[in-house]
């Protein structure tokens, strides 16, 4: 089989590129179900995402005595695995035709073979771990699904809910995406001895408020770039044609001057059209939706900045700022 390649943003982390192709090796060894439509599917996936959350492991396992050891390699490995059999599940539930800039499992493959892929790729995980001998690595993985189900079934519940709050968002994203945040930088930390009692709290909380912030920023991004993606001729508004209200439309449904005929538009569902959604971009433009979700942003970017202040290794806060950086100027 052969090896993937290391995505080019990591040319910027040269201390993270060994471990990092070490951690791709592991994935890579790590499933050969021998069904050839099922090894194909995943393959398909496997080269395509960016390590994010591998990388998190790998920086901070700076906390212990042993930067970049096996163990996080291989914790990283299995953190990686869970985030792409969600993504997996994820598209299928959401009839999501394209992942990562590629056609998805399940629309390639049918949603049988993705169920299967994602599946697998669960096991691969939890074989990982074993590896491991690190007890603590299988519960705080469990914890991490559990916290994942539960923000996917909030997400579920609320479908095309005009009247979800926002705090019922930040449940969600605490599950879909802040949990395997808090995931990595745990991982990290428990890879080998701390060089520091009482770290775990800290760096916990440093993961969830990470996770957090990435997703309002994510959400940030993808609002702005609607009007891109028509120009280009790519489908607009896929979370809100599928029910899904982030952080910008909820803010916007709290303002009482565009209130009414945002809702009227989101009344649509699925059916609503390119216009309306141009439409719906204006209004929540007028609205105060995006000043509300700037602050946010820069309260949760304060907060995170006290935390990482709080760790003992300095190197991480460069580490994390460049990371930081590169995602704020991802491409859509």
């Amino acid at each position: 089989m052969v090896t993937p390649t290391l995505p080019k943003m990591w040319e910027q982390f040269p201390e993270l590129s060994e471990p990092l192709v070490a951690v791709l090796n592991r994935m890579a060894t790590s499933w050969h179900i021998g069904f050839e439509d099922i090894d194909t599917a995943i393959r398909s996936q496997l080269n395509a995402g960016k390590l994010v959350r591998p990388a998190l492991t790998l920086i901070f396992s700076k906390l212990t005595t042993t930067p970049y050891n096996q163990q996080a390699i291989q914790l990283g490995a299995s953190v990686e695995l869970l985030h792409l059999a969600t993504l997996i599940h994820d598209d299928i539930i959401d009839e999501s035709k394209l992942r990562r800039g590629y056609e998805s499992i399940q629309s390639r493959f049918g949603k049988d073979t993705a169920v299967y892929a994602g599946d697998y790729l669960l096991t691969g995980m939890f074989s990982l771990l074993e590896q491991t001998n690190l007890p603590q690595a299988n519960q705080l993985a469990l914890t991490a699904l559990q916290d994942i189900l539960f923000g996917e079934l909030v997400q579920k519940h609320h479908r095309f809910n005009v009247d979800a709050t926002f705090d019922t968002y930040l449940s969600q994203i605490k599950g879909k995406t802040a949990a395997l945040f808090k995931l990595s930088v745990t991982f990290g930390l428990i890879s080998g001895q701390a060089i520091a009692d009482d770290l775990q709290d800290t760096v916990s909380q440093l993961g969830e408020n990470l996770g957090i912030t990435f997703q309002l920023l994510d959400d940030y991004l993808d609002f702005e770039s609607i009007t891109q993606q028509l120009s280009l001729g790519k489908p607009i508004g896929q979370d809100i044609r599928n029910g899904i209200y982030t952080a910008p439309v909820l803010f916007a449904l709290t303002d009482p001057t565009v209130r009414d005929d945002i809702r009227a538009l989101l009344m649509q569902r699925d059916l609503i059209s390119n216009a309306d959604m141009i439409r719906l971009h204006e209004l929540i433009t007028q609205s105060h939706a995006m000043a509300k979700l700037n602050a946010l942003l820069t309260d949760y970017t304060e907060q995170l900045q006290a935390l990482i202040g709080n760790l003992p290794e300095p190197t991480i806060q460069t580490q994390l700022e460049q990371l930081s950086q590169l995602l704020l100027n991802r491409d859509h």
